[in-house]
């Protein structure tokens, strides 16, 4: 069982391991503030308790190295917000205004009503006002208030603070907040954020939104394959392994190394794997190759259960041949939405991989020209 400062090392290096640059940011500086912390008592159950976390992610971090599909896409969730206190934050401007009466503002409303963020059956606009738990004789002219008495109104405020926690906890987090007025994507900041406010966002700060947008087009960008400005452009993809030569098949996936010089590097390692996971369990499957193909399914996979809400505001102007110009921009509407480039959506059309481009010049070069329609066959 690795301590102290062992055990600080091998989470730092695990963290520097991580296949993507955000996550591994994440996780470094989570863990540098988690072990700036004061240390508590030796032998307390606060310090277990922190042992065992410690341990604990450890785990997780090898597993995700490893290439377990649960744990990769548990750390891309946890890294781009969609999990742990990240999520909470970016929930906040939207549970803020109706937590003191445990009331549904329309933001929160599309969040809730939507089946994009929520996380099983969302309850119709009508539920939000009469929550169907609400037994009948909340109704004063029911029969059964007439017969057994009106409820009271503590039980009918416990009722609807019960339905407001149980909705409000099965919403997923937006992953960002777009401001589009006529249409068009408002990119400056200040603008956005003042149309928030009069939207009833006004919790919004400028870094969560900015973080937001940044995550979107991160994510976005991975999982099209597309690099940012700066970095390295990947090595042009091996063609599949039956059109491969000798050389290449040596290249991508090299003999495995005798059973005797397999345990002699196992021996001498100085740092081995601690807790390894249980064949039996079922989230344990076979691990996967980190290929570039793999990450861009999980960014792909992370834009799926990633809601984008959208802030739709009129035009400048619209509606001043009616006379209610100013009126018209004063009101929003909320949309939430996934993204374009997320798994599963359809009807759209994204930039080749640099795989598939390989694939369609291969096709090209075994099928011959066809000839012209108008040229004339040659007897």
């Amino acid at each position: 069982m690795l301590l102290g400062k062992d055990l600080y090392r091998q989470l730092l290096k695990e963290a520097r391991h991580l296949p993507d640059s955000r996550v591994s940011e994440h996780y470094l500086h989570a863990i540098r503030t988690s072990f700036k912390q004061p240390p508590p008592p030796e032998s307390s159950s606060q310090a277990v308790r922190r042992v065992k976390h410690a341990q604990k992610l450890l785990r997780h971090l090898q597993a995700a190295n490893d290439g377990y599909l649960h744990a990769l896409t548990r750390a891309f969730e946890t890294a781009y917000g969609l999990r742990g206190p990240q999520k909470h934050v970016a929930l906040s401007p939207f549970l803020e205004p109706g937590l003191p009466n445990r009331s549904f503002p329309p933001a929160l409303a599309a969040l809730v009503t939507s089946p994009v963020a929520h996380l099983s059956r969302p309850p119709t606009p009508a539920h939000l006002l009469t929550p169907p738990t609400l037994p009948e004789r909340a109704d004063p002219r029911s029969e059964a208030a007439r017969l057994l008495g009106p409820l009271p109104d503590e039980r009918i405020r416990a009722v609807k603070r019960r339905w407001w926690n149980l909705q409000t906890g099965k919403v997923r987090a937006p992953l960002a907040v777009k401001v589009r007025r006529g249409g068009i994507d408002v990119d400056d900041c200040a603008e956005a954020l003042a149309v928030l406010e009069r939207a009833g966002l006004g919790g919004m700060r400028e870094g969560l939104l900015r973080d937001g947008w940044r995550k979107l087009a991160e994510l976005e960008r991975k999982a099209v394959g597309e690099q940012a400005d700066g970095e390295v452009a990947p090595v042009r993809p091996l063609p599949p392994r039956r059109l491969q030569t000798p050389e290449q098949r040596a290249a991508s996936h090299p003999p495995p190394l005798p059973p005797s010089r397999r345990i002699a590097e196992h021996e001498a390692d100085a740092e081995p794997r601690i807790l390894s996971p249980s064949a039996r369990a079922t989230k344990w499957h076979r691990p996967k190759h980190l290929t570039a193909r793999l990450l861009r399914r999980r960014a792909a996979a992370v834009l799926e259960q990633a809601p984008i809400v959208v802030v739709h505001v009129p035009a400048e102007g619209e509606g001043a041949a009616e006379g209610v110009g100013r009126e018209a921009e004063g009101k929003v509407r909320f949309e939430v939405v996934r993204s374009d480039k997320a798994k599963g959506e359809k009807g759209q059309y994204r930039a080749m991989t640099s795989e598939e481009t390989w694939w369609q010049e291969w096709a090209a070069s075994l099928t011959p020209a066809k000839p012209g329609k108008g040229a004339k066959k040659q007897r």
